[in-house]
C-alpha cells in the first residue's frame, strides 16, 4: 500500500495556522490598546484628562520639560501670583507670555499688571489679557521697575513716570513720598512652585494622544503603527484562506 504525501494545500494550512494564531495574539493586544486609548481620548473631557497634570518626573524628562529657574513669587494667597522668566502664572494657570523677562507683577484697580523692559501688560483678575502697551502707545522705554503710589508708576533709565487714572498717558515726574516698588517675596522656597509649573505644562490627554498615534515612540512610532496595520492585513488574509479551505463542500441534491 503506497503512502500518500500531504498535498501542498495541507502543508500550507499547517504552516499558516500557528502563524495566524501568533499574529492574532500580538495584533489583538495592540488593537485593544489603541481602542482603549481612543475611548479615553474621546471622553478626556468627562474624565478630566485634559486638565489632569502629569507629575511623574521621568515622563516630564522624556518630554524635555524642565522646571523654570528664574521664579519670583509676588503673592501667596488667595491665589499664587508668580513670574517665571517671561511667563506669569496665576495658581497653576499660565496667563501671560511676555516678550522678555518679566520684571514685576501686581494687582491694580481689579486688574493684573505686568511689565518687562519695554511693555506693560494689562490683564483681568482672572488672567485674561486685556491690553499690551509699548512705545507705539506712548509707554516709556527701558523699564526697570513697577510701583504703586495711588497711581501706577514706572521706573526707567531716563527717570520715573506716573500714569493717569486710565493708564493711557505717562508723565515724567517725581513723587514727594517714597514709591513702594513691586518686589518678589524674599526667603521663599520656590522648589514646590517650580514643580507645579513644570507639571502644569503636560496633561495626560497629550500623553494618550501621543501613545495612540505612535508619536510617543519618536521616529519608531509611525513604523509601529504600520506594523500593526500590516499584522491585521496578514491575519485577515490568512484567516480567510484557512476558512475557505476548511469550509465543507455543499452537497448537491439530485433530482428525484
Amino acid at each position: 500500500m503506497t503512502r500518500r504525501h500531504p498535498s501542498f494545500r495541507i502543508k500550507l494550512l499547517r504552516q499558516l495556522r500557528p502563524w495566524h494564531r501568533r499574529i492574532g495574539i500580538v495584533s489583538t493586544l495592540l488593537v485593544m490598546f489603541i481602542a482603549i486609548s481612543g475611548v479615553l481620548i474621546n471622553h478626556s473631557n468627562h474624565l478630566s484628562l485634559d486638565t489632569a497634570q502629569v507629575k511623574q518626573s521621568w515622563l516630564l524628562d522624556y518630554y524635555g520639560i524642565k522646571a523654570p529657574k528664574e521664579i519670583s513669587l509676588y503673592q501667596k494667597s488667595p491665589q499664587l501670583l508668580v513670574s517665571a522668566g517671561n511667563q506669569v502664572w496665576l495658581d497653576e494657570q499660565l496667563i501671560l507670555e511676555a516678550n522678555s523677562l518679566v520684571l514685576a507683577v501686581s494687582y491694580y484697580q481689579d486688574m493684573l499688571v505686568a511689565v518687562d523692559a519695554n511693555h506693560l501688560y494689562l490683564m483681568s483678575s482672572q488672567g485674561q489679557l486685556l491690553e499690551t502697551q509699548g512705545s507705539a502707545t506712548g509707554l516709556p522705554a527701558h523699564i526697570q521697575g513697577l510701583g504703586l503710589q495711588q497711581n501706577l508708576w514706572l521706573k526707567t533709565q531716563s527717570g520715573q513716570f506716573m500714569a493717569d487714572s486710565d493708564l493711557i498717558d505717562w508723565s515724567e515726574t517725581q513723587s514727594l513720598v517714597a514709591i513702594p516698588w513691586i518686589k518678589a517675596l524674599e526667603n521663599v522656597d520656590n522648589s514646590e512652585i517650580a514643580d507645579k509649573i513644570r507639571s502644569s505644562r503636560l496633561h495626560w490627554e497629550r500623553v494618550l494622544l501621543d501613545l495612540h498615534s505612535g508619536r510617543f515612540f519618536g521616529g519608531f512610532g509611525p513604523w509601529l503603527m504600520d506594523l500593526v496595520a500590516l499584522a491585521l492585513i496578514i491575519m485577515s488574509l490568512t484567516g480567510c484562506y484557512i476558512w475557505l479551505q476548511q469550509k465543507p463542500a455543499k452537497v448537491k441534491r439530485g433530482k428525484k
